[in-house]
């Protein structure tokens, strides 16, 4: 009996591994690769290109929120397969578009993911005792971050041969294994009971969720500009192929790996000196994207970009599990979650119109006013929030 209960385990937890690292992996490859069609197939200007990423955000929070969240699980189970049908479909069309047409593509796709990433972290953390949970929650991340090392080096391969149409085309096995696999994903019953009432206005005033809005906020407002522009800053800057342009982000997400890796074996009992770290290395990434003579100086400030992005948001959470109670902690991370939406909506549209006024490469230095000003006001709020004095449990997994 234990024998096969170990054993359907081991079953969903490679399901779960293969179903995150294929949905990942075609999820990110969309993100960075559709405003590189646009900008250089279709010929979009920047702000275009940032109004489409913003879009595609909008639709993306707006799925997540006003409709995955409310449905029941049944219907999700639908939503959920029939989401990843569509992602099979639209690959094909990105392949096609014209510039009209992705824009109503992206559209479909921020949709369709909105009904997907959710659902597959939760289906990780519902099977089994507490530890097998949390083992699975383990994998899961595991999952995430291989694939954003894996799906950039296999593009960039793909980059030396052939265009950003037929990228599309190339991950569609994946986005195939995605829908095979998506019939076998777990999603849990719904409560009977009637859910407590949470006090929104002392939720959004708590020390921990304040303190993780403004933390994060350091890096994620550079992170929405890096998705969408970074390539495109590459190849206008240092004129590289766009195979090399794509490259970049390969050191990135592996610094970003390692960092979580690193974290994952050390759980900080201070979360003010890492989370310091974090701000100084992301300033001083920025500062050498800025003045990077060459290329090669270039990789080498996306690498030290890296270890925030790999950083930042597990403190993050960290400092909302510590401020909260396991009551409030769902609509805090909620509220977490949307803001993060939100900043997703409007920086790249920011952005894409700043670059077309004063240029790509001062718009990306301009970024270290919002990061500066941010972490001043992190500074100041988290060392008198009390929330140093609060030690870890068992870390959150991301």
């Amino acid at each position: 009996m234990i024998v096969r209960i170990n054993r359907e385990i081991t079953h969903y937890a490679i399901i779960i591994f293969l179903i995150t690292f294929t949905t990942r992996a075609t999820n990110n490859m969309i993100g960075t690769t559709a405003p590189l069609l646009a900008r250089y197939d279709l010929l979009f200007p920047n702000y275009l290109v940032g109004f489409l990423a913003s879009a595609v955000t909008a639709v993306n929070l707006a799925s997540i929120v006003f409709i995955n969240a409310r449905l029941p699980g049944s219907t999700r189970r639908l939503l959920f397969i029939a989401s990843n049908a569509l992602i099979v479909a639209l690959l094909p069309m990105y392949f096609l578009a014209n510039s009209l047409s992705i824009w109503i593509v992206s559209i479909l796709t921020g949709f369709a993911y909105g009904l997907i990433m959710p659902n597959i972290l939760t289906s990780a953390s519902i099977v089994g005792d507490q530890l097998t949970a949390e083992r699975i929650l383990v994998l899961y991340t595991l999952a995430l971050s291989t694939s954003l090392v894996v799906g950039p080096l296999f593009e960039t391969y793909l980059l030396t041969r052939l265009g950003y149409r037929y990228v599309f085309l190339l991950f569609i096995p994946l986005a195939i294994l995605s829908l095979a696999l998506s019939f076998k994903v777990r999603f849990p019953p719904d409560p009977k009971e009637t859910r407590r009432v949470i006090n929104t206005g002392r939720i959004l005033r708590n020390r921990g969720l304040i303190s993780a809005l403004l933390a994060n906020s350091t890096y994620s407002i550079p992170f929405v500009v890096f998705t969408a522009f970074v390539a495109i800053y590459a190849q206008s800057v240092y004129h590289v192929s766009k195979y090399l342009a794509y490259f970049s982000f390969v050191p990135f997400f592996l610094t970003s790996f390692l960092t979580r890796l690193y974290l994952t074996i050390h759980v900080p009992s201070s979360l003010f000196r890492p989370m310091l770290i974090s701000i100084v290395l992301t300033m001083t990434g920025i500062t050498l994207l800025y003045l990077s003579p060459n290329y090669m100086v270039f990789t080498i400030s996306m690498s030290i970009l890296g270890i925030p992005h790999g950083s930042t948001y597990p403190l993050s959470t960290l400092m909302i599990s510590r401020g909260t109670s396991i009551e409030e902690r769902n609509a805090a991370n909620s509220y977490f979650a949307a803001f993060q939406g939100v900043l997703g909506i409007i920086v790249p549209a920011l952005f894409g119109i700043s670059a077309d006024l004063i240029g790509i490469r001062l718009s990306m230095a301009l970024l270290l006013i919002p990061v500066i000003t941010i972490a001043i006001a992190f500074t100041r709020f988290y060392l008198n929030s009390g929330l140093e004095q609060f030690r870890p449990g068992i870390p959150s997994s991301h």
